[in-house]
């Protein structure tokens, strides 16, 4: 069985930080298409309702992306979450930015599993 800062690295290290930056970086969110799409079958004809639902859905989930990011690592975990972010979406540039990324991703997955040990 995983231990608890496995799963945060494996989670919110690697997914909300890194995935998110490098969505970011591509200009799309895949979350956010997948609920448009659900959306736009349901309610046809209204896309004022479509953008209000958008907007809450993005606010909702990325607030409790960084709340369980904060509950799991804390203000550490939070920390190695936002480099892992930065590092992808600087990791996609090239040129020196690679490096930079590749360090920046290795830097937070050593810290994610000792924030939550630290915890």
């Amino acid at each position: 069985m995983p231990s608890k800062g496995d799963v945060f690295v494996q989670e919110f290290v690697l997914g909300f930080g890194f995935l998110g930056g490098l969505f970011t970086w591509a200009g799309v969110d895949p979350e956010e298409e997948i609920v448009k799409g659900l959306l736009r079958a349901f309610l046809t004809n209204n896309e004022s309702m479509i953008t209000i639902v958008l907007i809450l859905f993005v606010l909702f989930s990325t607030t409790v992306g960084i709340l369980g990011t904060l509950a799991m690592g804390g203000k550490v975990g939070l920390f190695a979450t936002a480099l892992a972010w930065i590092s992808g979406f600087v990791l996609p540039i090239g040129g020196s930015w690679t490096i930079f990324g590749t360090i920046l991703l290795i830097t937070a997955l050593i810290i994610g599993p000792i924030a939550c040990d630290s915890k």
